[in-house]
């Protein structure tokens, strides 16, 4: 089959990206045809665009402006390892910035089918046009129409009466429904009155030996200690990695930008581009240790059976973390805040991962088969 698939936009997150990847995989593996549909956000107006760098340039002399004003010119040297990957290694549309191109795209492309998910595609907050990834611009065609491990990102309903409105009956339309989080499948039930399945993020429907791959004839160094993937500074975060460091007696390491785009300087380009999605993957692989805020940070150090501490944001959504972490009787190595007696002991205490990959090839069957069904029927 052919089946597109809708997702948020790629290249600024390793999660986001990794994701792509590992569902256009697990497609290709059964034999079908996937592409990702490269959904920007909508085309502006020069009108528009003049007065957006009139309100960011106010917003940035009244010091409430973190990201530099002309960021966007860059971003092609900042993303260029990350676009490498998309290039290399997930088949895409083109760029698609309107309901409008997304309809001409579909009517010529003809699809068997079409997969939203994974991510937070579901999230309003962090996707184009909401609308769009309950499939606005297919009414009128019977394309078959799943949702793969989609996520509202939280436990709350985010959704504005008027979303809710719009989505709603557009959710009733699909033929299969799954998504990341348990909580998801409460608020689809009470929000959008629709059945849903709980299911693994594809990153976990990949075996271990797929990510080695990516790595594998890569000129990346050797690594070894703690390997640290933060999204979000914090000083609780840091006293964890320091304590780590302490009781550990071993390096931190990681694979992100060298400086925060925050302090944005043209030049010295260099500290502010991303790494390589490869070198991400690597990280989890060399590492004796691992701490991270990062929902995939937590899936891939799981993936690599290592041990690990995840910290909780709760501002970019705590039941991601809780939902895997609960699956698998791993909710005690979550920390929402520094206490030492307990960063102490799980820095001591090893991870049983016998037991975790038992339960875990179990979830794997049944997502499998939720996926295979679903584009079967």
């Amino acid at each position: 089959m052919k089946i597109a698939i809708m997702t948020q936009p790629l290249g600024h997150n390793y999660g986001g990206m990794i994701q792509a990847w590992a569902l256009q995989q697990v497609l290709k593996n059964a034999g079908h045809e996937p592409i990702t549909i490269d959904r920007q956000v909508d085309a502006k107006s020069p009108a528009y665009r003049a007065a957006r760098f009139g309100y960011h340039t106010l917003q940035k002399i009244l010091g409430k402006r973190k990201v530099p004003i002309n960021l966007e010119r860059y971003l092609p040297d900042i993303l260029q390892h990350t676009h490498a990957f998309i290039d290399q290694h997930i088949s895409m549309s083109e760029l698609l910035n309107s309901t409008e191109k997304l309809k001409a795209h579909f009517k010529r492309e003809q699809y068997d089918a079409v997969i939203v998910g994974s991510d937070q595609t579901w999230r309003p907050k962090y996707s184009p046009k909401i609308d769009n990834f309950f499939l606005d611009f297919l009414q009128g065609n019977d394309i078959k129409r799943i949702a793969y491990a989609s996520s509202f990102g939280v436990d709350e309903w985010e959704f504005t009466e008027e979303q809710t409105r719009r989505c709603a009956p557009l959710a009733k339309h699909f033929d299969a429904i799954s998504v990341r989080e348990k909580s998801g499948v409460a608020l689809c039930k009470t929000h959008l009155g629709v059945e849903a399945t709980h299911v693994l993020d594809p990153t976990l429907l990949v075996g271990r030996e797929a990510y080695e791959a990516l790595y594998k004839n890569k000129d990346i160094p050797e690594r070894q200690g703690i390997y640290t993937y933060i999204l979000d500074q914090a000083d609780w975060k840091n006293q964890v990695v320091e304590t780590a460091k302490q009781v550990l007696k071993k390096p931190q390491y990681s694979n992100q930008r060298k400086t925060d785009l925050s302090k944005f300087s043209k030049s010295n380009l260099d500290d502010y581009k991303m790494p390589s999605l490869e070198g991400w993957v690597k990280g989890f692989s060399d590492a004796d240790f691992v701490i991270t805020d990062s929902f995939h940070g937590t899936v891939f150090s799981i993936i690599f059976n290592k041990p690990f501490i995840s910290l909780i944001n709760p501002s970019r959504g705590a039941s991601r973390f809780y939902s895997i972490a609960d699956e698998l009787g791993l909710t005690h190595r979550l920390l929402n805040s520094y206490d030492k007696n307990i960063v102490d002991e799980l820095l001591n205490t090893p991870v049983d991962y016998a037991n975790v990959n038992r339960k875990l090839g179990l979830l794997v069957e049944e997502s499998e088969r939720f996926l295979t069904e679903s584009l079967k029927n």
